[in-house]
């Protein structure tokens, strides 16, 4: 049930795919939904072992974003795929604490760090 907007721009550096978020705000159900599908579908479809996902746009993320990443976590350890976030602002980042997902990511400022960071 895709909004028809794309939500996510991927690129690579060298073996890691770098999903890109284009909303500045996951909050609205329908949104995080046609974002989780695309990242999902990134997953499904992803060739290399190493994924990236980079929050630098966003500066408001929901719970249900939050679940959106916790699904996008399962799903990468079934096919093998390490996952890894960067970009986050400090406000979100206390959410991460909170809820201690921060333990459970692997979260670097940038790309490049998070990149270096996955096994």
């Amino acid at each position: 049930m895709s909004s028809g907007k794309v939500r996510i721009m991927v690129r690579y550096i060298d073996d890691v795919a770098v999903a890109n978020c284009l909303d500045t705000k996951l909050s609205d159900e329908l949104g995080i939904q046609a974002w989780g599908e695309e990242l999902y579908s990134l997953v499904a479809n992803q060739k290399g072992k190493k994924l990236v996902v980079n929050f630098q746009n966003v500066n408001f993320m929901s719970s249900s974003a939050l679940r959106v990443l916790i699904t996008l976590n399962n799903k990468t350890k079934m096919k093998g795929i390490s996952l890894g976030l960067c970009g986050i602002n400090d406000n979100i980042m206390e959410a991460f604490r909170i809820t201690r997902l921060d333990s459970l990511f692997v979260i670097k400022r940038n790309e490049l760090e998070a990149a270096k960071a996955l096994k």
